[in-house]
């Protein structure tokens, strides 16, 4: 078996990083105005005009903006997979025209503190599930998001293939996310092409977006430093850079010189009737969800 250095190592994947991310909502789950938890991206102008509580994460919001307007989203119910603390979920619902927003994250404590801190927000919920076992009726949302997530997961086909099914014909898939280690850009923009085919989906569009996301964290890097050195224990603070992607550390190199890259894509569900063994109810009841806020009744 190859052994493999720290840096070669997915570190923050399947069981770490369910673990992980248990932690920082336990750690963090008074720190209402941290509410995203991604690299950041820097484009250019913004056409939304944050709200004062929203500035200081603009390049986080910056990202989920990149993403989510790949597709209109007036009008749709969108499901956003992997949503942490919800600043994305939110930044959707309350900019981008959607007509019900839905957050689902693996971490309990992430979705507890969605539910209380995003509460106010007007056709946003929450709820706590599996990516790769989503517990949503088949084809209930016409747009999913996935940010910044699918790296953590175990089995990203399986992740796909949910996707598929709780999604519209006609829907849209919108997604980024960063390559791992040992594995070339290109095999992996390869990789992540056919798991989707094979799932059903149709090619999708993919844009390189690594440079926009170095943009971001070189932009944002002062106030990164600045909460890791308040908020995390000295012991930590080495590892809470990595995870933040402040300069020097082995992810942001990696991305300066090649070594992983930051794909968005954009791809489409056909215009297919699922046959009636697929069209499954909620694998878990309304009566047993965790953190509902606003309206969580399925759309007809």
């Amino acid at each position: 078996m190859p052994t493999f250095t720290l840096r070669e190592r997915q570190v923050f994947h399947g069981a770490r990083a369910r673990v992980l991310y248990e932690l920082i909502a336990w750690k963090f789950r008074n720190d209402t105005d941290l509410r995203f938890m991604n690299y950041g991206y820097f484009g250019g102008r913004s056409s939304v005009a944050l709200a004062q509580d929203e500035a200081a994460e603009r390049y986080s919001a910056a990202l989920y903006e990149a993403v989510a307007t790949q597709a209109p989203l007036a009008g749709c119910r969108v499901l956003d997979v992997g949503t942490g603390r919800g600043g994305g979920a939110s930044f959707v619902q309350r900019h981008l025209g959607a007509a019900e927003t839905v957050g689902c994250d693996l971490a309990h404590g992430a979705v507890a503190f969605c539910a209380r801190v995003h509460a106010a927000v007007p056709g946003l919920s929450f709820r706590q599930g599996d990516a790769m076992a989503l517990p949503f009726a088949a084809e209930s949302f016409d747009v999913v998001l996935n940010v910044e997530s699918a790296h953590c997961y175990p089995d990203r086909a399986a992740f796909f293939s949910e996707v598929f099914r709780v999604m519209r014909p006609g829907g849209q898939f919108l997604m980024a996310d960063f390559t791992p280690p040992r594995m070339p850009p290109e095999a992996e923009r390869a990789g992540i092409a056919q798991d989707l085919s094979l799932t059903g989906f149709a090619p999708p569009a993919v844009t390189d977006i690594t440079a926009a996301i170095l943009a971001g964290l070189d932009c944002d890097n002062d106030r990164r430093l600045r909460e890791i050195d308040a908020r995390f224990p000295l012991g930590t603070r080495r590892l809470a850079r990595l995870w933040a992607g402040t300069k020097g550390s082995w992810i942001y190199r990696d991305f300066a010189e090649g070594r992983r890259a930051y794909f968005m894509l954009r791809v489409e569900k056909p215009q297919v009737v699922l046959p009636d063994f697929l069209r499954i109810p909620d694998r878990v009841s309304d009566a047993g969800t965790l953190g509902t806020v606003a309206v969580a009744a399925e759309r007809a």
